[in-house]
């Protein structure tokens, strides 16, 4: 499997992603973040990951809402999207007083960090990054499961294919034919927001990524259908069960 070249996209459009975020989920995105936070931070976790965290939005979320001395570390294999999250830490911190956060760069796959070293991980809209149409995508499940403490809560907010037809059909025509050129026109790429348009069209239901996480060693503690099914939040526990492979949990799965 060729794996798309996402270093490249996400290194070519740091500087306009965020405004484009906000402008093709009508403003809900920062909402959608608020409630993962909610749920990150009830079990008052000690230490926390934010994977994949681009440009930092939701690891800054948490430390707004968190307790002073949790300790915080944001990830992402982007350089250029993680100075985007240092410049907002730095000018939040100046404003506000928050708990400090650890911005780390390096791939998901191979991630610097002992087992069980996060009571709780969480990774906004960049789940699908790791699994789709991803050769690795085995391997990313595994570390998120590595890295996390036994009963470590997960908590994911990610893109999701409607159920429902009649918005399945009115959410495909707008990633097939708004987004991509749009956000192309705005950031520079379009390639990447094709991709992005693509992968977001054809991932997973909120049911199949409940699935697929759960034979990766995860325990479904909540989930929720927002914005008529076009972005999930799952609520997870890392349970103690052997992971079974990403190429089993999709038999069937239809692309």
């Amino acid at each position: 499997m060729k794996d798309f070249p996402l270093q490249s996209f996400y290194g070519d459009i740091h500087s306009s992603y965020d405004r484009i975020n906000h402008i093709f989920t009508f403003g809900r995105d920062r909402a959608w973040r608020r409630q993962a936070v909610i749920e990150l931070l009830k079990k008052a976790p000690d230490t926390v990951l934010d994977l994949c965290t681009g440009t930092g939005d939701f690891v800054l979320e948490v430390a707004r809402n968190a307790n002073e001395d949790v300790e915080l570390t944001a990830y992402d294999f982007s350089p250029d999207m993680l100075e985007v999250a240092r410049e907002k830490f730095s000018k939040l911190s100046k404003r506000e007083k928050i708990p400090p956060v650890t911005f780390l760069e390096g791939d998901a796959g191979e991630m610097p960090f002992e087992d069980g070293t996060f009571d709780a991980l969480g990774i906004t809209f960049g789940i699908r990054n790791l699994v789709y149409k991803n050769s690795r995508a085995d391997r990313h499940l595994s570390e998120i499961n590595r890295v996390l403490r036994p009963g470590g809560q997960l908590v994911v907010l990610e893109s999701s294919r409607p159920e429902n037809p009649v918005w399945r059909l009115f959410n495909t025509l707008y990633l097939r034919f708004i987004l991509p050129y749009l956000g192309g026109l705005i950031s520079g790429n379009l390639k990447a927001y094709q991709y992005l348009a693509s992968s977001s069209k054809n991932y997973y239901t909120i049911r199949e990524m409940n699935a697929i996480l759960e034979k990766a060693g995860f325990e479904v503690s909540d989930s929720r259908s927002l914005f008529l099914g076009s972005v999930m939040l799952l609520i997870l526990e890392k349970k103690q069960k052997e992971i079974v492979s990403l190429d089993k949990a999709n038999s069937g799965y239809e692309d």
